[in-house]
């Protein structure tokens, strides 16, 4: 990818590297946003994202969503409702913050699997959601990625995911919680890492020297 390219769920899944370098950074810029208990971003979707050549991501359209008129269809429900959480399906709703955890959730099973969300992957899926996740991912990769180490990443990236799309608000986690758990990885990824590993889309140089703050300054 180029810098300034949209993410979008037209391509093949990313590796789970990538996956978790791009969550990162957006979950980063959501807590910044979700530090003023009155802040929400309100529309976090693909096509909000904007990626760099080494997955340097951020989100943009920030700000914009109250300036939108609830009485007007601008979108339509196949690219953008399946974003939003069903209680603020209703674009009338004001979003909250954690609706805006439950797009984020969306966003990072949209990562997983390269699929954009033209249903409701929740109602669709349930709790089989990780099972949809590993057979799209086995049959559109071509990494040949199976080995033990990336299935428990994996398996930690969509329990973050199930988090985020939990039906109940209060049951889903804040963006603060969200951001320790992807930090938490990336450590633990860094550390299982040897100096071989340089296949694409894994960690840069850049990205492996940022350093591990004990607590979530951002």
């Amino acid at each position: 990818m180029s810098s300034g390219t949209r993410a979008n769920g037209g391509g093949k899944p990313l590796h789970w590297t990538s996956c978790l370098k791009i969550a990162e950074d957006l979950a980063t810029g959501l807590l910044y946003i979700h530090q003023n208990p009155g802040l929400t971003h309100g529309n976090i979707k693909s096509s909000n994202v904007l990626l760099g050549s080494d997955f340097e991501s951020c989100l943009t359209d920030y700000g914009l969503n109250p300036f939108k008129n609830p009485d007007t269809h601008e979108e339509s429900s196949a690219s953008s409702l399946f974003y939003r959480a069903p209680e603020c399906r209703d674009i009338r709703k004001p979003p909250t913050q954690q609706s805006d955890v439950y797009s984020f959730g969306v966003l990072l099973l949209e990562l997983l699997t390269g699929k954009t969300p033209f249903q409701d992957l929740v109602l669709e899926h349930g709790s089989d959601i990780p099972m949809w996740v590993r057979s799209v991912r086995e049959e559109e990769t071509e990494s040949g990625d199976s080995n033990d180490a990336s299935e428990e990443k994996l398996g930690a990236l969509l329990n973050i995911a199930m988090g985020c799309v939990s039906i109940g608000p209060e049951d889903r986690p804040v963006m603060r919680e969200v951001l320790r758990m992807i930090r938490e990885m990336r450590a633990e990824a860094q550390v299982s890492s040897n100096s071989s590993d340089h296949s694409p889309g894994r960690w840069s140089d850049t990205v492996q020297s940022l350093p591990r703050e004990e607590h979530l300054s951002i």
